[in-house]
């Protein structure tokens, strides 16, 4: 395992205890038997390191999904998988970075299964642009409920599926027939 591997699992799991403003380069660097300097030579601080993690970060059943249903089932997974995680990135001043994967994780598997499936009959700009409204919609709900201290990841998992269901069945649709009302209108 590389020392970039190292720092980065280090981090994961000492945010799984303490929250990130708690974590100093000397405990990670302690947890990986290595120095300050190699840290340094790596990383510019704590924030660096957390970029890289979510730069770096994969969603391994996200790959195998075909329909969006599938897709977002396997974000909420993974979501739940890494809850203390996903909500100590949150609880920093770093909570952009969670958001921006969510987000381009979401936006670039529905773009490539909205068309494949071309079930709204737009054109590749079109599904671009409903792929990023989308997106944004299911990453905002997202944010909502891990930034939520009060909610378990039992209760996560419960509210999302719902929500899940609801907008691939109600919310989708509507902004579908929306960016083909707006190119008619040009």
């Amino acid at each position: 395992m590389t020392t970039e591997a190292k720092l980065k699992n280090a981090l994961r799991e000492a945010m799984q205890t303490q929250p990130l403003s708690e974590i100093n380069v000397t405990l990670l660097c302690e947890r990986c038997h290595c120095h300050r300097q190699t840290f340094y030579y790596h990383y510019q601080d704590m924030y660096d390191l957390l970029a890289a993690i979510f730069l770096t970060e994969d969603i391994s059943e996200l790959e195998m999904t075909k329909t969006v249903i599938e897709a977002l089932d396997a974000i909420l997974h993974y979501c739940k998988k890494n809850f203390v995680f996903l909500r100590s990135a949150y609880a920093s001043a770093a909570s952009e970075f969670v958001d921006d994967f969510l987000y381009s994780k979401i936006m670039l598997k529905v773009f490539n299964i909205f068309l494949m499936e071309d079930r709204f009959g737009l054109e590749k700009e079109e599904y671009r642009t409903l792929s990023r409204r989308y997106s944004k919609f299911i990453s905002n709900e997202l944010s909502y409920w891990l930034k939520n201290t009060s909610v378990t990841p039992a209760r996560f998992e419960k509210n999302l599926k719902r929500f899940i269901v609801a907008s691939e069945h109600e919310v989708l649709p509507g902004l579908a027939k929306q960016i083909y009302e707006e190119k008619n209108k040009k």
